[in-house]
């Protein structure tokens, strides 16, 4: 494999779940000091890679689209490096429709050979070894002045897609990237922050930073609807010294929002960020509209006050008024002992955009 590497001209690491544990995430990140490659993560990969590594090594997360910066780069590559990766992550289909990659396998158990991911090599055991074992068989390898410009414009494109491109159409509803960036400026590298399914958690995988595996917890694969708040609530019982963070689409929220009562009797620090798009399951309805011709079914459900649920429950209940509110919401919020769940209108206008990136998958 170290020879493999050496010859490459664009080696990707794709790196995976079974990745980022403690003892694999250090042995990556001490090969990562001594030799720069590019690292795309899938979403339970989320955080493998660290602050101090993003600028040089980081190329986003995959795990739904094939237009993501990430899919883009691994298309490009002459040597895709899988590091604990499974395919219920992010099925080689979408990120090599083409089967025209050469792959090689760094993982626990023998890969899940199809079509789409047929590795010229395996290296099989344990993962952190595997990695110090070949960290000093390439040592010197430097990327050709080539693949470190196009990586530099993968970069700006990451950059760039993190940036609001559009006004929300009503005053009173926030900008999906803007309430990112709030929570982004809220949490701290030991807190959780796990995501529901719906379209906030397309939002979130593209968009929010971390930076300690498993502490960024994505439901992929099954995609569980109503995963959020259940697993906010685990994290907080076992890292009792952070907060635990839950997101979830006002849908996603109300399939398991009865748990906030078990919350609130064992006290635990979570906070509940809820995205409320009226009353919709909003990743359906977009779909749903760009296949059927702006025709939508089964979709709406009933509009429940969401702060006066928290508060009939026990919890403190907070809403977001208007955008220029969110940053004070939130500092109330993350303030607050116990359970907190926090009302927050958002624009899904242009949801659109993201049907179009899937649609890319045919």
């Amino acid at each position: 494999m170290a020879t493999q590497i050496k010859a490459a001209k664009l080696p990707v690491i794709l790196v995976g779940q079974r990745g980022s544990d403690d003892a694999s995430t250090a042995a990556l990140h001490d090969l990562l000091t001594q030799t720069t490659l590019p690292v795309v993560e899938t979403f339970q990969g989320a955080g493998v890679i660290s602050r101090d590594l993003e600028p040089a090594t980081f190329f986003g997360r995959i795990g739904l689209f094939r237009n993501q910066v990430g899919d883009q780069l691994l298309a490009q590559s002459d040597l895709v490096i899988t590091v604990g990766y499974d395919a219920i992550e992010y099925e080689p289909r979408n990120w090599n429709a083409e089967k025209n990659l050469r792959i090689v396998s760094l993982d626990t158990t023998a890969a899940q050979i199809d079509n789409n991911f047929a590795p010229e090599r395996q290296l099989i055991g344990d993962i952190a070894d595997t990695l110090h074992d070949l960290q000093s068989r390439i040592v010197g390898y430097e990327m050709p002045n080539a693949s470190l410009e196009q990586l530099a414009e993968f970069k700006q494109e990451l950059r760039e897609a993190d940036e609001a491109s559009y006004t929300p159409a009503t005053a009173n509803l926030n900008h999906p990237l803007n309430v990112i960036k709030s929570l982004q400026a809220h949490v701290t590298d030991d807190m959780t922050v796990s995501t529901d399914i719906g379209s906030h958690y397309i939002w979130m995988a593209r968009h929010f930073k971390s930076y300690v595996p498993r502490h960024f917890l994505i439901s992929n694969g099954m995609q569980t609807l109503g995963v959020g708040l259940p697993w906010a609530m685990a994290a907080a019982m076992v890292r009792p010294n952070a907060k635990s963070v839950s997101v979830s689409g006002d849908g996603g929220f109300f399939f398991s929002g009865q748990e906030l009562s078990t919350a609130v009797a064992l006290g635990l620090n979570t906070v509940s960020l809820v995205w409320n798009d009226n009353a919709n399951y909003d990743m359906v309805k977009f779909q749903e509209e760009k296949k059927y011709d702006g025709q939508s079914a089964g979709v709406k459900f009933a509009n429940i006050d969401i702060v006066k649920f928290a508060e009939a429950n026990g919890a403190k209940g907070l809403r977001v008024e208007s955008p220029e509110q969110l940053d004070a919401v939130l500092d109330e919020a993350f303030a607050t002992e116990g359970p907190v769940v926090v009302d927050i209108p958002v624009d899904y206008s242009h949801n659109y955009e993201l049907a179009e990136l899937v649609e890319s998958e045919g």
